[in-house]
């Protein structure tokens, strides 16, 4: 009965073993096959990639390169721009006719561009009228637009410009002095005479008027 037992056992053994030995060959077959799927998968995507680095797939559109160059171009030129300005920075303002501070032209409001300047002349003029026994005695003021580079002519000239005003005013009679009208055209001769003096010296006159600031008749 034992031998039997023993017989049964020895019969089974060789089945197990059997077993045992194609479990690890079927593992095997699993893991190539895997290994195989994972390497032909890996030459298509490398086939893949490879075309379509070839044919340009992976290079800039046009569009993106378009605006990548234009904001390079931009880039440069800012700082160009930003170096010109820093150039011009310690500039200062030119000198703005119509007296005052100095001021940039593109600064100066459009009603002030030609504000008149007015300066009195210091002298008293005192003159015989001509055909008369009575005498005149005056003061004026001049107005220009061009500012103290007349002021500083009309000094510059001040003895020719005073002999030519009393030369002027002399040509004038005793009814012309006492009225309105008359003194209105000695203004108009006195402005002449220093526009005269002022052409011949500098090329260019300036005075837009004369008035009287103190007139004096007796």
């Amino acid at each position: 009965m034992a031998d039997k037992k023993d017989d049964k056992k020895k019969a089974a053994d060789p089945a197990a073993q059997a077993g045992d030995d194609a479990a690890p060959k079927k593992k095997s077959k699993i893991l190539m096959l895997v290994l195989v799927a994972a390497g032909a998968l890996a030459l298509i995507g490398g086939s893949v990639g490879a075309t379509l680095y070839f044919t340009g797939f992976f290079s800039p559109k046009p569009v993106e390169a378009a605006k990548q160059e234009g904001e390079g171009h931009g880039e440069e030129h800012g700082g160009e721009h930003a170096e010109g300005e820093g150039d011009h920075s310690g500039e200062e303002a030119a000198p703005e006719a119509g007296g005052g501070e100095a001021k940039d032209s593109a600064e100066v409001p459009e009603a002030e561009k030609f504000a008149a300047t007015y300066k009195p002349i210091e002298r008293d003029f005192t003159m015989n009228v001509p055909n008369s026994k009575k005498f005149v005695q005056f003061k004026v003021a001049y107005k220009t637009f061009y500012g103290d580079k007349i002021v500083e002519r009309v000094v510059k000239h001040q003895i020719a410009i005073e002999a030519a005003m009393l030369t002027a005013a002399a040509q004038f009679s005793e009814e012309e002095l006492v009225s309105l009208e008359g003194r209105a055209r000695v203004a108009g001769a006195l402005r002449d005479a220093m526009n005269d003096v002022l052409i011949r010296n500098e090329d260019f006159g300036g005075i837009e008027e004369v008035m009287f600031t103190h007139f004096v008749f007796q």
